[in-house]
Parts: structure tokens; sequence; C-alpha cells
């Protein structure tokens, strides 16, 4: 999708937009649990190029010894069914069916982090970096965010709070899926969004030294448990789930563009009761469509007004078609 220009109107204070989606079973969190009806298909291919266990001593050898890139293929496993990456290592995955853009998120990454017992709400998570390509060969990086502090390392068994990282592969406790939109990559003439045969998945050198450090799409060093150095360091990739592939939806949206001169107003946004929509198109609404994260329609309407009490509380999408143009949101609903 082309960037939209959008204007958020949400009576709340600027630090909460400084939050992202919460952990697993929490209101607004985005993790799709392993055996949800939304995937229609699992990895069918992995290959595996694990980093060393310690980027400052690579003569300690590399990870991933023990933790094939097999595991990867099919159904997640939890806990123990992954391949690790060590420090910057990488695993590419490659699909029965190509992976295709349609509303909401299109695929799912799974990895195998755990709940702090001692400390509720912080998660064990080492995290990855999540990129896709449509030929094998060129890969574009979903723009990830971390908000977590980079003045004191976390150390080697340290957590982390999923509200203060987005796009990661990583973000979610084990069998719990972390969705990907790939409405969310930058348009690119060499990246075809409807055909996406490669996702790939690279390890985030947690450690916050200059020297070796990895940077967020804002420029942020990101800080991630480490050193870990032991063959199943580093981010480990459990599974990848396809939520929409060219043999289960075969057809795109046809006639309709998306306009990035558009602007479009949702409000209020957290939402509790009902939703406003204003746009500038130059024709009227003539639908508004709501789906929830796993790309299932809930609601659908000509009003730009719409109550939205009867939704379950969390992340919505939603498509404003105008006739000429279509606009598409994201919309908490607490």
């Amino acid at each position: 999708m082309r960037k939209l220009i959008v204007i958020l109107m949400a009576m709340v204070p600027m630090a909460v937009w400084a939050q992202f989606a919460p952990a697993a079973g929490q209101p607004g969190t985005t993790a799709m649990r392993a055996d949800s009806s939304a995937f229609v298909a699992w990895a069918t291919g992995c290959v595996a190029e694990p980093g060393p266990m310690n980027i400052t001593n690579p003569s300690a050898g590399m990870a991933g010894q023990g933790w094939p890139a097999s595991n990867v293929i099919g159904y997640p496993e939890g806990t123990y069914g992954v391949t690790c990456l060590g420090d910057g290592g990488m695993a590419t995955v490659t699909f029965a069916s190509p992976i295709c853009n349609r509303p909401g998120p299109d695929f799912a990454v799974f990895e195998n982090g755990f709940e702090n017992a001692q400390a509720a709400g912080m998660y064990f998570l080492e995290l990855g970096f999540v990129e896709v390509s449509s030929d094998g060969e060129n890969f574009f990086r979903f723009p990830a965010i971390s908000m977590v502090q980079t003045e004191t390392q976390i150390g080697g068994m340290g957590c982390i709070d999923p509200q203060q990282i987005h796009n990661f592969a990583s973000k979610y406790e084990a069998m719990y899926g972390t969705p990907f939109d790939l409405d969310e990559v930058p348009d690119n003439p060499l990246l075809n969004k409807n055909n996406i045969t490669h996702v790939r998945v690279v390890d985030v050198i947690g450690n916050i030294d200059p020297a070796y450090c990895t940077y967020d799409s804002q420029g942020h060093p990101v800080n991630d448990p480490w050193p870990t150095p032991f063959a199943s360091c580093g981010m480990d990739l459990d599974a990848v789930g396809v939520i929409h592939d060219i043999e289960h939806f075969p057809n795109p949206p046809q006639g309709i563009e998306e306009n990035e001169n558009v602007m479009i107003s949702i409000y209020p946004n957290p939402a509790n009761d009902f939703i406003r929509i204003e746009t500038m198109c130059t024709s009227s609404v003539q639908r508004v469509e709501m789906y929830s994260v796993t790309g299932q329609l809930v609601l659908s309407s000509t009003e730009t007004e719409i109550n939205v009490s009867e939704l379950e509380p969390g992340v919505y999408f939603i498509r404003v078609n105008c006739g000429t143009n279509v606009l598409t949101e994201r919309v908490i609903i607490k």
C-alpha cells in the first residue's frame, strides 16, 4: 500500500502511542494462536545460516548445532522444535504457494519465548527482523521499532515487555505467532507483494555496543538478551504460518486504486462504543469494512459513524472505499 497521510484524533496522552500491542491474552494483542483457523498453510522449506554463539568471540563456534532448519517446516512445536540463529544469523523459508497481500496480516512468525515467572508481563524474547522477497534474491525488511531502553545491556536471561516492540519476529511467547501485514513493507519495483516466495528472519544482535549492535527502522540500537553463548542462542525460529496465499486467495481486489494524497481521519482511536470516519475523497464514502487481525470481515457499513460496541477488544483494520480510492487504517477497540 502506498503511504497514506493519516490524521489520528484520539483523545489520549501521547505517551500511550509509544506502546505497541501487549502480550498474548491481553486486550489489544495481535498474538495469533497456532491452532487459529486463519492459517491456511505452513512453510514447506527452510535454509538456515546461523551466526556465531558470541559475536565478540567468533572462535567460540557457531550456533545452531543440533537445531536443524527442518524444525521450521510445518506446524510449530514450541520450546524445542526450533532452529537457532545465533548472533546475526538468518533463516529463509519457502512455501508451496506464494503468500499474497490481502486485508489484514498475511503471515505470522513463531518463536519460543516465555514469560518470566518472577516478573509478570516481562518475557524472554530473542528478537529477529523479518524480510520478504518475490524472487529469492531481493529482500525487503518490515520496519521494526524498539522502545526498549538502551542505557543498560539486557543480560543473557533478561526479559522484555512486548508492548515496547513492533514488527519483530519474536514478540510473543511460544505457540503464539506475530502477524505481519505486507502493506507495511515500503513499495519497491523489485517486490511483488502478491507473489511472496520467501520470508527471511534475521537475528537481532542484542549487544548495544556500537561495534556490534543492530538498529531498528528509526535508527535506535536494539537491546535484547545478550550474551547467550551456547548452541541454542539467538532468535529461535519455530514456524511461519500463512494467512493469505495465492492458492486460497487467488483474486485480489480489482478496479480500486490507493491514493497516497488522500487523507483519512478515524476517531476516537482507541474506541469504546463508536468510531467516526472523515476523508477528503473527491467522491463520497461508499462502503466501510472492518477486518480482524486474522483477515476476517467483522463489520460492513455505508455509514461514516459506526457502532463498534459489540466487537471484542483488540486490533482491527478499517478499509474505506470511496469509489476511486480505498484507504486502510488500523484501529484499536477497547
